[in-house]
């Protein structure tokens, strides 16, 4: 069952990030590299990583989406009426896809028991040694990580600041 899981999030996650770059609004683009990192997120649940699956969650899902999102709100333009005529006939089957992912994620770690999904946690996945990894043997690269992320918080807020008309 955790092999057909795994297909079942590898898959997922492929067609989501497929999805991501053939969307025309960044909007649902946006949506659907979050769903691709909850994919990742049950990927490493499912290889017995539970505290690397909520930091997936926690920071890609959640803080730099969210930050991702705010910007495309701010600078996205006008909606033409022809994407959201053609996006209508696919909002069913978009909704239900995730719906359908969760769904089977949980039955199968109903059906195999609450530990079995997770396992014991080796050691890669503890928090003990992800702070060592990046604290230590990747720590200029998460620096340099952390600074990328700061000029595309300023660029997005240069961007998105309005032109004061010059009299």
């Amino acid at each position: 069952m955790e092999t057909f899981l795994f297909y079942l999030c590898g898959g997922l996650m492929l067609g989501a990030a497929a999805m991501t770059v053939v969307s025309r609004s960044a909007v649902a683009a946006a949506v659907w590299l979050v769903f691709s990192f909850v994919c990742a997120a049950g990927i490493f649940a499912l290889l017995a990583a539970p505290f690397l699956a909520i930091l997936q969650i926690l920071i890609y899902a959640g803080a730099i989406m969210v930050l991702f999102l705010f910007v495309i709100m701010m600078l996205q333009g006008p909606v033409l009426p022809a994407e959201t005529a053609r996006l209508v006939a696919w909002r069913k089957a978009l909704l239900t896809l995730p719906a359908a992912a969760v769904a089977v994620i949980l039955i199968g770690w109903a059906a195999q028991g609450r530990e079995a999904a997770f396992g014991e946690t080796p050691v890669t996945g503890t928090p003990a040694a992800v702070a060592e990894l990046l604290l230590n043997r990747y720590l200029l690269a998460f620096e340099l990580i952390s600074i990328v992320l700061l000029v595309a918080i300023v660029g997005a807020v240069a961007l998105g600041r309005r032109q004061e008309v010059q009299p």
